[in-house]
């Protein structure tokens, strides 16, 4: 049963007939009743399916990162579906079979024009990840009070370890611990930085792959 809002004219929720109507981004939307297809799958849907599938695993736990490093690219669609959007066409690899893989150096959980860590490393010590970079000269996008925020994923647990706004760019080094249970695991460590009033974001880096002891 539809549900009228604000009168005849008004927009209307839940179903009526072969419509569904429902509010997003604060405007009425109207669609038809879906219908499953009996039709088999080509092959650009599976391949389709299959990215988002792929990117769901690794975005779907990062969504405050999301949030933030997405949402000047956001504009109607919301920075979750941005950030879905600007990977699906940058983040995968072709394997062996013909079949598509997560490129983990491509993959970005921020843009903007905030300078990214000059010379990122990572490394595994004591019971975490050691991020370095290499001090840089100030400018427009590139200040010392830029705030730092780190990434590590394990893609063997898909699993996700973030530390947002953890760090500044002066710093030059920041350690993020890990939990116990992840040792001799591959990971992989982003990092990024934004102005230190969260206005201005930058693009997410690739730091590196280490192997957990």
């Amino acid at each position: 049963m539809g549900i009228l809002h604000s009168g005849l004219f008004g927009g209307f929720s839940k179903k009526t007939g072969p419509i569904v109507g429902r509010r997003r981004k604060g405007q009425n939307v109207i669609t038809a009743l879906h219908h499953p297809s009996n039709k088999a799958a080509t092959a650009g849907q599976l391949d389709s399916r299959n990215k988002f599938s792929l990117l769901n695993i690794f975005l779907g736990g990062i969504s405050p990162l999301l949030n933030a490093g997405f949402k000047k690219y956001a504009r109607t669609k919301g920075a979750m579906a941005a950030a879905y959007s600007y990977n699906y066409g940058h983040a995968f690899a072709v394997v062996e079979g013909n079949q598509y893989a997560i490129n983990y150096p491509m993959m970005v959980y921020s843009r903007g024009p905030v300078s990214g860590p000059l010379g990122a490393a990572v490394q595994a010590a004591d019971g975490g990840i050691t991020f370095t970079w290499l001090p840089q000269s100030q400018s427009v996008y590139c200040r010392f009070t830029d705030k730092a925020t780190f990434l590590v994923y394990i893609p063997s647990m898909e699993i996700a370890f973030t530390a947002i706004d953890a760090s500044d760019r002066y710093a030059q080094a920041y350690w993020r611990e890990l939990p116990p249970g992840v040792e001799g695991q591959e990971v992989h460590a982003y990092m990024s930085f934004a102005s230190a009033d969260g206005k201005l974001t930058g693009n997410s880096f690739y730091a590196g792959k280490v192997t957990l002891p």
